[in-house]
């Protein structure tokens, strides 16, 4: 179950020509009326295939998230006893509205490009979303001018995969690209659009994915002292 939990508002609905509701602000208002179950009540699912509780736009989504900020966390721990819970927080820093619910998240994964001003923004955050949520691991999107294992040095954590950069799969998820095959029977267990790439990467990290241990007992000082240094010193002369 995909939950979006951004202020900054939610995207899915009006990628896939959903309704706002049901979605997290019908949640909002159940999670001071009794038990919510499983949340089915509150779920729509989309034509790729995913079930999720959609935020409404804009300023609407802020206020709901302002309306959950004290049940939510908790609320969505008890759906992930039914069903595993993708939460999508939107970007964070350490004035963000949602970081309640990283402390009773199992795992963080972060997105980014591994690119110096990306890596460089990462760096500074880290410390604080790890006081939150000590499991954190990277998800980096694309090449870049530095490899996964100096990333992991240079931020001390570890990198839990590389996804390919592939505009046309995006372009397919965010609704912007309908393939020609959805308008048959059948099509959307056929369609060939669901082997791309970032679709194929994707799947592969899901159906392997295992949260991990919290990161003080992944990353310790083996990782290198000189090597941690030579890849600061890159990054920093690069941006």
């Amino acid at each position: 179950m995909v939950v979006e939990v951004d202020a900054a508002g939610g995207d899915l609905g009006s990628r896939w020509d959903a309704y706002d509701e049901p979605g997290l602000a019908s949640l909002a208002s159940g999670a001071y009326g009794g038990p919510i179950g499983d949340g089915a009540a509150f779920v729509q699912h989309l034509r790729v295939g995913a079930d999720v509780i959609l935020a409404p736009p804009s300023d609407a989504a802020a206020a709901t998230v302002d309306e959950l900020r004290v049940k939510g966390p908790s609320i969505l721990r008890d759906l992930a006893t039914v069903r595993p819970v993708f939460a999508d927080l939107g970007r964070l820093d350490p004035r963000s509205p949602v970081l309640a619910y990283l402390d009773k998240a199992h795992e963080l994964l972060l997105v980014a490009r591994p690119e110096s001003a990306q890596l460089r923004h990462l760096r500074m955050r880290v410390p604080v979303l790890r006081r939150h949520c000590p499991a954190v691991r990277l998800v980096l999107v694309g090449d870049g001018p530095h490899h996964p294992e100096e990333i992991a040095d240079y931020l001390q954590i570890e990198v839990a995969t590389t996804v390919p950069h592939d505009p046309v799969s995006a372009d397919i998820l965010t609704g912007r690209k309908r393939p020609r095959q959805w308008g048959q029977p059948g099509a959307q267990r056929e369609a060939g659009w669901t082997r791309r790439p970032l679709l194929a990467a994707v799947r592969s990290f899901a159906l392997t994915y295992r949260p991990t241990r919290p990161a003080s007992e992944v990353v310790t000082a083996a990782a290198g002292r000189n090597t941690t240094q030579a890849v600061q010193e890159r990054l920093e002369a690069t941006s």
